[in-house]
């Protein structure tokens, strides 16, 4: 028996090319495998938008992920000498001053996205192998304070962000404050809105455990309305299925009737004949 086509990377290309200018992302993984499947067809939709591409390179080597593109049909030599793709290392962007500062880097991006924009590039799509942070370097441990700031940076300009994050490299505790900081998380193939981000706000704000606790409640009641609607939609549809049956037995009632009335008829008709 043959066996079926497997549709998941189907799927989660079409999701990816559904996300748009201003976006923020972060995709959760575990294998290098599940890592390139997103990355992979997120940059190559990117290039043939004519948008300006900027990949940080860091787990993998560039040459690893310049053969994962040309897997994927992306012509890596063009689009770099064209200057629409750019792979580089965390000394070229994260840790450009010996030490990470979160606006600096944010600055970074702007500048980035400001010359793309004078290019003639629709966008700057830009995405990161986020483990340059476990290095130890100066100004590490400020990753989630830059993390919730691109959300102020990201609606503003013509840029969308991809933040790549090891779950298997990441302690708990971050990669939580990774979801909280992401609009949008791409994970086990699929990409989700995120019920669990918190506002630039709220998670740089020094109330946040009171408006954390805010913002848990309002998640509760906002997913027990979602759920008493769906009940009441499920009632509706079961009532209208209901209905729907009766009015069916009740066609197909007159149908056989309309139907013996013929066949009487014919009955007759040949009697009639008969005689």
């Amino acid at each position: 028996m043959a066996s079926k086509p497997d549709t998941s990377m189907h799927d989660l290309v079409s999701a990816i090319e559904k996300i748009g200018v201003h976006d923020h992302l972060c995709l959760i993984y575990e294998t290098r495998e599940e890592q390139i499947s997103a990355v992979t067809p997120y940059m190559k939709i990117g290039l043939e938008r004519g948008e300006k591409c900027l990949y940080v390179v860091d787990d993998n080597t560039a040459a690893i992920v310049i053969d994962a593109m040309n897997g994927a049909g992306i012509d890596v030599e063009t689009v770099i000498e064209s200057g629409q793709l750019a792979i580089v290392s965390k000394q070229d962007s994260y840790l450009k001053q010996g030490y990470f500062d979160p606006d600096w880097m944010i600055g970074f991006l702007k500048q980035a996205a400001d010359e793309a924009k004078a290019a003639g590039f629709p966008a700057l799509r830009a995405t990161g192998e986020m483990t340059w942070n476990l290095g130890g370097d100066p100004g590490t441990e400020r990753l989630m304070e830059y993390e919730a700031k691109l959300n102020y940076l990201l609606p503003e300009n013509n840029l969308l962000a991809l933040c790549q994050y090891n779950r298997n490299r990441f302690s708990p505790e971050v990669i939580k404050n990774v979801i909280a900081t992401h609009p949008t998380v791409i994970c086990g193939g699929l990409v989700c809105s995120n019920f669990y981000y918190v506002p630039p706000d709220d998670f740089l704000g020094e109330e946040l455990p009171a408006r954390e606790i805010d913002r848990l409640l309002a998640n509760i009641k906002s997913r027990e309305k979602m759920e008493v609607e769906l009940r009441e939609r499920t009632k509706e549809l079961e009532r209208r299925n209901h209905d729907l049956e009766q009015m069916n037995k009740v066609f197909v009632g007159r149908e056989l009737k309309m139907v013996a009335l013929k066949e009487r008829i014919k009955e007759l008709e040949t009697k009639i004949t008969e005689k």
